[in-house]
């Protein structure tokens, strides 16, 4: 069990009881899913756990990608139903993993991401706290955030192929989704991606 810095993402379903139990059980595997992806950017794991029904938590890839994961979690509920979504709360600081679970887990990031979750505004998705102060990173996720909440499905679809760090090219993104470079194009611009990469490069400066 080793202090180091971490980026904890925390969340809940929104609108969940408007989902069946089965329907919740396939969205949050989703969610489990993303999280394990994104963290495999880094070549760590994400140590997903579910909790108070529609509550999870994860341990995210790298504080500098916390806010690409972010994207990247909401990308992969979006591709699958435009109104399936999740709020997410970043914690950044230092924390210990024990090999026994993230349920186990303790330190200023879990207790920042948790309170976070706790006290976000109703309009608010995501959010971020590094410190007792709110800084321009706080700002930075209110945009990303008010930015991709208005993808399409489409959008989302190709926006989980164009996130992570190692993206292919558009021409193979659109091969792998039966779309031509162009629309591929399209959907990106559309969806804000300009804007999101200035808002991505902006935190993963901090590392």
């Amino acid at each position: 069990m080793v202090d180091r810095e971490l980026a904890v993402l925390t969340g809940d379903i929104v609108a969940s009881s408007r989902l069946s139990p089965a329907d919740l059980d396939d969205v949050l595997a989703a969610v489990a899913t993303s999280s394990e992806t994104a963290a495999s950017w880094t070549g760590s794991r994400a140590r997903f756990g579910r909790y108070r029904g529609d509550g999870w938590q994860c341990l995210g890839p790298s504080p500098a990608l916390s806010l690409r994961a972010a994207l990247f979690i909401r990308a992969g509920l979006r591709a699958r139903r435009r109104d399936l979504d999740t709020r997410i709360s970043i914690g950044i600081g230092a924390g210990s993993m024990p090999e026994t679970g993230i349920a186990a887990a303790s330190g200023p990031a879990f207790e920042r991401s948790g309170a976070g979750l706790d006290g976000m505004g109703r309009a608010a998705r995501f959010a971020v706290a590094s410190s007792d102060e709110i800084g321009l990173e706080g700002a930075v996720l209110a945009l990303a955030d008010e930015i991709s909440r208005r993808w399409t499905a489409r959008q989302a679809e190709v926006f989980v192929h164009a996130l992570p760090p190692d993206a292919p090219t558009q021409n193979a993104i659109g091969a792998r989704l039966g779309i031509s470079q162009q629309m591929v194009a399209k959907h990106l611009r559309a969806g804000g991606d300009w804007a999101l990469r200035e808002a991505m490069a902006a935190m993963e400066a901090r590392a």
